[in-house]
């Protein structure tokens, strides 16, 4: 398992207890990192910005949701098992006031 695939595991295990603000310092790193090895527009950043942007959402921090499913729409192509969700979270987003 690569940095980047165990610091996601560890943001999951916070998701997991509701410590969202560990959560997002992990998922944060795994972005990182992972965009330094295969660029930043790569397809195989996806699951790592959904991710991201689901903490930032149970945080409140809807601009920055938003942001991140704004670029994660950008490259992900028609038909991606995300895009079904990225969708159910994007509507949610909308739902709700820009506080962030």
């Amino acid at each position: 398992m690569n940095r980047a695939e165990e610091l996601r595991t560890l943001a999951n295990l916070y998701i997991e207890t509701g410590d969202y603000e560990t959560a997002l310092e992990f998922a944060r790193r795994a972005l990182m990192i992972q965009e330094r090895a295969v660029g930043q527009n790569s397809l195989s950043l996806a699951p790592l910005i959904y991710d991201l942007s689901l903490i930032h959402a149970a945080l409140d921090h809807d601009g920055q949701a938003r942001n991140l499913m704004a670029r994660l729409y950008r490259f992900l192509p028609a038909g991606h098992p995300l895009l079904e969700e990225a969708d159910l979270i994007a509507l949610e987003l909308d739902r709700t006031p820009s506080a962030a």
